[in-house]
């Protein structure tokens, strides 16, 4: 802020020293003042982990609170908010540091260490980037996703551009979403190509027109799949519906499977009943398993019954495994990163004694290792690694 003063000749030095003074104070004031409410406008908020979201249509919200000092040293999401409390930025941190994916998953709709959010009259702008901080281009071909948004600020639709601006389409090949309420209040949401036709929500997932229900807390319960002609229909496992369960901190406790007629099924990916997560006292998710309709443990659709995953002290994913039906161990998988905690540096596929096993999973190789261009947070690359951690050439 700059004070003007029009300066006339003074009756005396007395005078003009006292209004001079009272000047300073004034803009002293107004400056402080200023400042005061810029600070009280302007907040932060930190959260370890991500409220999950099967779609776009809802907004982010984070769970798991943390303070700031907490933050310094732990993985976690930080929110911005302006003047108007709208989330402005969400990025994905520790400390200060955009860190890129740590295995810690929390939702299908998470695609970039940093969203910046704008806002227009009635639309939503939301920009991607990477762990730089660099303006990217994420899931797909998407580098902006513009809400628009009704007269009650409600999302309408939702549409992906490149980086030219020119129409373009994510990873599961949709353009654009458009959202509308039915009679029971539930959230009809459909998505397009670039050809206008309809696509599943995700590849594998082949639920098309699809009505979302939420619950009194924004938490979505129920999804029904009502296909490409408007009504309810099992898709090629038979599914129509999935049920959703959260536990009092809002980690995404389960998830049930039923038919149109709502009759318990085992459908969808992974292809069981029931698929329960289950979660530390930080909201890491330690382990995975299925069940059949009966209740009785069940393999998944890759053959896994149980997974157990294990975190470092920044909340990093560092050991996963994986068993069969016997309770013996399939895949065991560790990841190694730097001193700090904010780059993957290593992949490894190892057996129960640790050391390094050649994996199909990795066409053959025992490892990966991610490499860095000097001074960047994005992996550059990664080279696979054999038993004695040279570099080879992968079989597929």
């Amino acid at each position: 802020m700059r004070s003007i003063i029009i300066q006339t000749q003074p009756k005396n030095r007395f005078s003009s020293d006292r209004q001079v003074t009272w000047l300073t104070i004034v803009g002293l004031i107004l400056l402080l003042s200023s400042q005061s409410l810029w600070a009280a406008s302007q907040r932060s908020e930190h959260f370890r982990h991500l409220l999950f979201r099967e779609s776009p249509f809802a907004p982010y919200q984070g769970i798991h609170p943390i303070d700031a000092a907490t933050a310094k040293q732990t993985a976690h999401y930080r929110f911005d908010y302006d003047e108007q409390n709208r989330v402005v930025s969400i990025s994905h941190r520790i400390g200060e540091q955009l860190i890129e994916d740590n295995g810690n998953w929390d939702t299908f709709i998470w695609f970039a260490p940093k969203v910046t959010i704008s806002y227009r009259p009635q639309q939503e702008i939301h920009h991607y980037f990477d762990a730089n901080d660099q303006a990217a281009t994420v899931h797909g071909q998407v580098f902006t996703a513009t809400y628009h948004l009704d007269e009650n600020q409600q999302r309408q639709q939702l549409v992906f551009h490149d980086q030219e601006g020119n129409s373009s389409e994510n990873a599961w090949g949709a353009h654009r979403y458009q959202w509308r309420r039915d009679e029971q209040n539930r959230v009809v949401e459909q998505r397009f190509n670039l050809a206008d036709e309809m696509v599943m929500i995700r590849p594998n997932f082949d639920f098309y027109e699809i009505r979302l229900q939420y619950g009194q807390d924004g938490r979505l319960v129920f999804m029904y799949n009502y296909g490409l002609e408007g009504k309810l229909t099992n898709n090629a496992s038979g599914a129509a519906i999935d049920r959703i369960y959260y536990d009092p901190a809002g980690n995404f406790q389960r998830w049930q499977v039923y038919n149109a007629q709502r009759e318990p099924i085992e459908g969808n990916i992974p292809n069981v009943h029931v698929g329960e997560h289950l979660y530390d006292s930080l909201g890491n998710k330690i382990g995975m398993r299925g069940f059949n309709r009966q209740g009785e443990a069940m393999a998944f659709s890759w053959g896994d019954t149980i997974i157990s995953n294990d975190y470092d002290r920044f909340g990093n994913m560092v050991r996963s495994i994986s068993y069969d039906q016997n309770n013996q161990a399939t895949v065991i998988a560790e990841r190694e990163y730097s001193r700090d905690g904010s780059r993957r540096q290593l992949l490894k596929i190892v057996d129960e004694q640790g050391q390094l096993l050649e994996s199909p999973r990795l066409g053959g190789a025992a490892a990966i290792r991610y490499e860095y261009d000097k001074g960047s947070q994005v992996s550059s690359g990664h080279t696979l690694l054999d038993r004695h951690l040279k570099a080879i050439t992968p079989q597929q």
